[in-house]
């Protein structure tokens, strides 16, 4: 099974990073054989969205756009990681997002999870990538992850390590679930 990771920082040593490589970890011991990948980064760099090419269906052929498509295609479950910027999730994971197709997360499990300066910001940007999750047919575990700034740097937050730890295996389990029934 194929867990893809999107972050939604352009900044290659961010703090959505350093969430990214810890969910990475616990995924991977809950999941030896299954495979979690990192979605490129610089498709977070695509530019706005074209709505008359979203819709009349000459955007879906743009090779980065077919990029992000296919690997949402082939994972089984997703995470998706912002940084907070202004009391949401941020603007280039928007702008990927919304390049994906309507579909996109059908049937998928999802981890939405938040690092920024306060616990409750975190959680409003994950309501709000709830409701996009939801919009696109992904169906979002009931544990986030939300990481303040601080737990993620020097020692080990062993409060973060037990949360990331059932939002894993609530992935996981998620993923199994709507997988397609082998016939």
């Amino acid at each position: 099974m194929e867990t893809l990771i999107l972050t939604g920082s352009t900044a290659p040593a961010s703090s959505s990073a350093r969430l990214a490589a810890r969910i990475r970890h616990h995924l991977q011991q809950r999941d030896a054989g299954g495979s979690v990948v990192n979605l490129d980064r610089r498709l977070l760099r695509l530019p706005g969205l074209d709505a008359d090419a979203y819709t009349d269906g000459t955007l879906a052929l743009d090779p980065d756009v077919r990029h992000l498509a296919d690997r949402l295609a082939a994972a089984r479950a997703v995470v998706l990681i912002t940084p907070v910027q202004h009391g949401s999730y941020a603007g280039a994971l928007k702008n990927l997002l919304d390049h994906a197709p309507r579909a996109a997360l059908r049937d998928r499990a999802v981890l939405v999870a938040a690092t920024g300066a306060s616990v409750h910001h975190g959680a409003t940007a994950c309501d709000h990538l709830r409701a996009v999750v939801r919009s696109l047919g992904g169906w979002t575990v009931p544990t986030q992850v939300i990481a303040e700034r601080a737990d993620l740097l020097g020692a080990t937050a062993p409060r973060l390590d037990a949360r990331i730890d059932r939002a894993a295996a609530e992935l996981l389990l998620g993923a199994r679930m709507l997988a397609p029934a082998a016939v």
